[in-house]
């Protein structure tokens, strides 16, 4: 008898806990959209921002590769019409 209004006291307890936690995480739940939307606007903002730099980045990157690749070509045409070179 004894054990078992042990058993019956303890789950009780861990009813009420649980249900404890949970009303909790509602309540930070419901808070939670009053301070996290700024947070979240502020952080879509600089991974736009972000977004916008590496796209400038890839841009002038692919410039200088054909800057790069423009200047190898122009040296090999001025080798090929170049007849010293080839004497």
């Amino acid at each position: 008898m004894l054990k078992a209004s042990k058993h019956r006291l303890i789950t009780l307890l861990a009813t009420l806990m649980f249900a404890g936690y949970l009303h909790s995480a509602t309540l930070d739940e419901s808070q939670m959209s009053r301070t996290l939307q700024p947070a979240l606007s502020a952080l879509s903002s600089s991974m736009m921002d972000i977004r916008e730099v590496l796209a400038r980045c890839a841009r002038e990157g692919k410039e200088e590769r054909l800057c790069e690749s423009n200047l190898v070509m122009e040296v090999r045409a001025a080798r090929v019409n170049d007849p010293e070179e080839h004497s």
